[in-house]
């Protein structure tokens, strides 16, 4: 009976976990709420981040500077999507040539340690209102996905890539005013989800004027406009980028998408993907303690002795 006990117990458990390892997000690029796409994962296409106020070879932890704040910038377009639960690409048709899904990211990151060739990264206690992407919303908003359709009679300015033109028109202006114009209407296109940052661990190590470096950051989802988008507010959005670093940059475009130039700040080479996590409901969180002190509970009966448990 107790084994049956402790059995139902982990099954509970097990079952509660499992239905919150992870939601596929549904989209729906007319914008009319019926889903046509399910996926975990959406993988960008190789774009450019910009790091500024890093400084290259200072010396920061014991015996050297204290910590000190820069600032991360990127813009890619999504270029894949995966639903690994089939599995397989699920692609949605038209996805960069009827219309495109592209992410704005900014945010400051505190460098906690550092040598002449390498760098880590973490959060800093609050984020500047200069990193907010999306000011309609409460709090500072990190993270923007827009959901732009390029129109007959032009070309997208998100041209995928890192070659010659492919800088992105997204941050000319505030809020990218001027992207308009012939098969581009919109600009920007229509926002159709934004989150702030709630988890940042990066490094890097350089060789000379290149790098290498890897960042893991996660944004709380705090709007979705689900006429696009069929995932809950309150989920994670996990970005982890791998990349080159080049001081000063060596490669194309020789600007970043909100018109910086990079001199002496690292100019990132990135590849990154996002997938998506669930945050339990209070009542699920209740239901898996639950499952805890059932398994604790039968533990803890199976180890009283014989004599004592009569």
């Amino acid at each position: 009976m107790k084994q049956l006990k402790l059995a139902l117990g982990s099954a509970l458990l097990a079952t509660t976990m499992a239905a919150h390892a992870g939601p596929t997000v549904g989209l729906d690029p007319t914008g009319t709420g019926t889903y046509t796409t399910y996926a975990d994962l959406w993988t960008n296409v190789t774009d450019t981040a910009l790091a500024t106020g890093f400084i290259p070879g200072l010396t920061v932890g014991p015996g050297g500077a204290a910590p000190y704040l820069t600032e991360l910038r990127s813009q890619m377009v999504i270029g894949t999507m995966t639903n690994s639960n089939i599995p397989a690409l699920v692609t949605p048709a038209g996805l960069n040539t009827t219309f495109e899904i592209s992410k704005v990211v900014r945010f400051q990151e505190l460098v906690d340690f550092q040598t002449p060739t390498t760098a880590h990264f973490t959060m800093p206690a609050s984020q500047s209102a200069a990193m907010d992407v999306d000011p309609l919303r409460a709090g500072v908003q990190n993270l923007a996905i827009f959901l732009d359709q390029i129109g007959p009679g032009g070309g997208s300015k998100a041209v995928p890539g890192n070659g010659v033109n492919t800088v992105r028109c997204y941050g000319e202006g505030v809020t990218s005013a001027g992207c308009g114009g012939a098969g581009d209407p919109d600009g920007d296109g229509i926002m159709i989800l934004s989150g702030h940052l709630v988890f940042n661990d990066a490094s890097f190590t350089a060789a000379g004027p290149v790098g290498t470096g890897s960042f893991d950051s996660r944004f709380m989802i705090d709007y979705v406009d689900p006429a696009y988008l069929d995932i809950v507010t309150g989920s994670i959005f996990s970005d982890k980028i791998t990349g080159t670093t080049n001081v000063p940059s060596f490669f194309t475009p020789t600007s970043m998408w909100d018109g910086a130039t990079p001199t002496t700040v690292p100019f990132l080479k990135v590849d990154s993907s996002q997938s998506f996590a669930a945050v339990p409901e209070p009542a699920t969180l209740a239901l898996i303690g639950l499952g805890f002190a059932g398994l604790a509970l039968g533990n803890r009966r199976r180890s009283v002795p014989t004599a004592l448990a009569a």
